[in-house]
C-alpha cells in the first residue's frame, strides 16, 4: 500500500479542465468587456482524441474595409431567413437546423502539409464525406492563413462526430466535436494539433456557408421569400443538401471561402466553450451582430431571458454520429452515445437559470425595480453581474467541465478496474487469502479512480498504477 501511495504522491499532474489541447497558465478572461476573470485554470488533457470547437460569424464591417464583407453580410441575411433570427417572436426551426447540420456530421477533414520541411510549403485542406464518396480540395499557401505558419510540421485528420448550430438574433455559431484520427502521441506537437483542428473547423464552416450562398445566388427567389414568410416557416428544403462536395471551385469561390474562414471567430476547449455559453445564457455576453451595443445585465428582462428557450430548442437538435449498427437514422443518438455538446448546452441552461434566481444570486433584487423593460444603471448592473458570475455561472461551468472530463475518462476507468480485478482474481486462485486480496484490490483502486475521474491521472500512467497495485497484491498473496 505504501508503494502505491508514494507513487501517487509523486505524480505532479495538473487538473484537467478541458479535453481540448490548448493550454494556458492564466485564467480564462470573461467574454464580456466589463467583468473580472473566471477563476478556473484551463489546462491540457493530453490523452483525449477529441477537441471541441466553436466558430462564430463575425460582426458586419460598416466601413467595408475587411475582406469578404459582402459574403459575411449575405451569410447573416441567409441565416436570418432560413435558420431563424430568434427575435421577440421566436420561431423554432428544428428541421432546417437539422438539414444544415447534416452538411457537417460525419465529414472528414485533412489538414495537410505537402512539404513540412519547407517554410513556404503549400497547404491543403481536404474535405470529404465518406458516405457520399465525394471530396473537395482547398489548396492553400502558408502565406494565405497565418495559422498555417504555426502548424507547418503537422498534418492531421479529423472527423466531425457531433455538431450543432446556434442561430438567434445576436449570433450565428457552429459547434463541433472533432475526433482526431490516428491520434498524435508526441506531446510536443499537441499545440499544432489544436491549431490544425481550428483550421479544419473554420474552413469546413466557411466552405459550407459559401456553398449555401452560392446556391442561393443562382436560383430565383421562392414565393415564400418574396412574401417575406421564410422567417416564420421551418423550411428544411431551403438548405441545399443535395449537391455533393464540389471539387471544381472557381477562383472567386476559393477566394470567398478563404476570406470568410479568416473572418470567423473561434474558440476551443470545454472550459472556454462552457464559459462562453454560460455567459450567453445569463445575458452577460456581447453580441456579434451588435458589437457596439453595451452589455447590461438585466435578469428580469423577458426579452433577454428568451435565450433560454432558444438554447432548449438547440439542445433538441444536436447531431451526433451514430456508430451503433442498430438501424438508427444518421444523425440520431443511440442510447450509448455521449453527448458532449448536449452537456455543454445543459450546463449553459443551468447557468442562465441560476443567474436569474433570487435564492442563488440575491443581489439581483437590486435590479428588480427596473422591471422587464427598464435598463438599470451600468455601475449597479456590473456589480450585480459579477455576483451572478461568481455564484451562478462559475459553479455551472465547473460542474459542466467535470462532467465532460468524466466522459473522457470513463473508458480509462473501466480498463483500469478490469485489469486490476483480473490480477486479483488470478492471484486469488493460488492463495488462501482470496477474499482479502479482492477487498485490497478495491481499496487500492479507489484513489487512482478518483484521480482519473478528476483528470489528474493521464492514460500513459495507468500501466504504472496497475504495476504498483500488482506488486502490492503479490506481497500479500
Amino acid at each position: 500500500m505504501l508503494l502505491l501511495v508514494g507513487w501517487l504522491l509523486a505524480v505532479g499532474l495538473p487538473v484537467v479542465a478541458s479535453f481540448s489541447t490548448k493550454t494556458t497558465s492564466t485564467p480564462i478572461k470573461l467574454l464580456t468587456t466589463t467583468h473580472d476573470v473566471l477563476k478556473i485554470t484551463n489546462v491540457t488533457a493530453d490523452r483525449s482524441p477529441h477537441t471541441i470547437n466553436l466558430f462564430s460569424l463575425p460582426p458586419k464591417d460598416d466601413k467595408y474595409k475587411l475582406p469578404g464583407e459582402a459574403l459575411v453580410r449575405e451569410c447573416w441575411k441567409w441565416k436570418d431567413s432560413i435558420l431563424g433570427d430568434g427575435r421577440d417572436y421566436f420561431v423554432p426551426k428544428p428541421k432546417a437546423l437539422k438539414a444544415f447540420q447534416s452538411l457537417f456530421l460525419g465529414m472528414v477533414i485533412d489538414v495537410v502539409s505537402i512539404d513540412k520541411n519547407n517554410e513556404c510549403s503549400p497547404m491543403e485542406v481536404i474535405l470529404s464525406m465518406p458516405s457520399l464518396d465525394s471530396t473537395v480540395r482547398l489548396p492553400l499557401s502558408s502565406r494565405v492563413d497565418p495559422l498555417f505558419d504555426q502548424c507547418a510540421t503537422c498534418s492531421c485528420t479529423f472527423e466531425v462526430v457531433e455538431c450543432v448550430a446556434l442561430s438567434n438574433c445576436a449570433r450565428f455559431e457552429t459547434i463541433f466535436v472533432l475526433e482526431e484520427q490516428q491520434q498524435q502521441t508526441n506531446i510536443d506537437l499537441r499545440q499544432n494539433i489544436t491549431l490544425c483542428a481550428d483550421i479544419a473547423g473554420r474552413y469546413l464552416t466557411a466552405y459550407r456557408l459559401q456553398q449555401q450562398i452560392s446556391s442561393q445566388r443562382t436560383k430565383s427567389s421562392s414565393l415564400f421569400e418574396r412574401a417575406g414568410l421564410t422567417t416564420w416557416l421551418d423550411l428544411p428544403g431551403a438548405v441545399n443538401t443535395e449537391s455533393n462536395l464540389d471539387n471544381n471551385l472557381s477562383d472567386k469561390q476559393c477566394s470567398e471561402i478563404i476570406s470568410l474562414a479568416q473572418r470567423l471567430s473561434s474558440m476551443d476547449g470545454a472550459l472556454n466553450l462552457s464559459s462562453h455559453l454560460g455567459f450567453i445564457a445569463g445575458g452577460l455576453a456581447p453580441r456579434p451582430n451588435r458589437p457596439d451595443r453595451e452589455v447590461i445585465f438585466r435578469p428580469y428582462s423577458s426579452r433577454d431571458a428568451h435565450i433560454l428557450l432558444q438554447l432548449k430548442r438547440t439542445v433538441e437538435v444536436v447531431s451526433v454520429v451514430d456508430r451503433e449498427e442498430d438501424g438508427l437514422e444518421s444523425g440520431k443518438r443511440s442510447k450509448n452515445s455521449r453527448g458532449r455538446i448536449k452537456t455543454l448546452l445543459d450546463g449553459a441552461l443551468s447557468a442562465g437559470k441560476a443567474a436569474r434566481n433570487e435564492d442563488i444570486v440575491p443581489e439581483i433584487k437590486q435590479l428588480k425595480e427596473y422591471g422587464s423593460d427598464g435598463t438599470p444603471p451600468k455601475g449597479v448592473a456590473d456589480v450585480v453581474a459579477q455576483a451572478a458570475i461568481e455564484k451562478a455561472v462559475q459553479p455551472s461551468v465547473e460542474s459542466c467541465v467535470a462532467r465532460l472530463t468524466a466522459m473522457e475518462t470513463a473508458d480509462d476507468i473501466t480498463q483500469l478496474r478490469q485489469r486490476v480485478n483480473e490480477i486479483a482474481s488470478s492471484l486469488s486462485q493460488d492463495s488462501k487469502h482470496g477474499s482479502r486480496l479482492t477487498k485490497m484490490a478495491n481499496e487500492l483502486l479507489h484513489q487512482p479512480t478518483i484521480l482519473l475521474r478528476e483528470g489528474k491521472l493521464s492514460r500513459s500512467e495507468i500501466n504504472d498504477v496497475i504495476n504498483s497495485i500488482e506488486v502490492e497484491l503479490r506481497s500479500h498473496a
